[in-house]
């Protein structure tokens, strides 16, 4: 068992490695802000959020890049979590609604990849780009928690 854990720690320490560079270290209770966490302005967003129909594989390499995103963000507050043992409830609280912002992103990438006519596909597009800003704000929720 405790194999499995320090396995699973340094994975998740392989994949904070990468990810550091977008992160800061902050003093507890400093609001850690993430660029373009309302989910219309980080950058992956942008670049796709107005493709249309005829650029359907354009946007759905963006939302793939966006779902990375979004698992690496997971994968560094999971490793944050595992440093607690105090005042831990808020934060599991706030973590489901991070986890089931994930499974609304999946679950509308695989609507859109269902959608047959620009105006399906349209919709689908923008249900997309809901569940991405609310992913993110989930995710900006979770990282001004204080929590030992």
């Amino acid at each position: 068992m405790r194999t499995n854990h320090l396995s699973a720690v340094r994975a998740l320490l392989g994949i904070l490695a990468i990810s550091a560079a977008s992160f800061v270290a902050r003093a507890p209770g400093e609001v850690i802000a993430i660029s373009g966490s309302d989910g219309t302005t980080s950058p992956s967003w942008v670049d796709i959020k107005n493709d249309t129909y005829e650029q359907r594989a354009h946007f759905s390499a963006g939302a793939d890049r966006l779902s990375a995103w979004l698992d690496r963000q997971i994968a560094l507050l999971k490793t944050r979590r595992l440093s607690m043992t105090t005042d831990t409830k808020d934060w599991d609280i706030s973590m489901k609604e991070v986890e089931e912002s994930r499974s609304s992103l999946t679950s509308r990438m695989t609507d859109l990849s269902k959608a047959t006519t620009p105006e399906a596909w349209i919709a689908a597009r923008d249900w997309v780009g809901e569940a991405w800003k609310r992913s993110q704000l989930a995710v900006d929720k979770m990282n001004t928690t204080v929590t030992n």
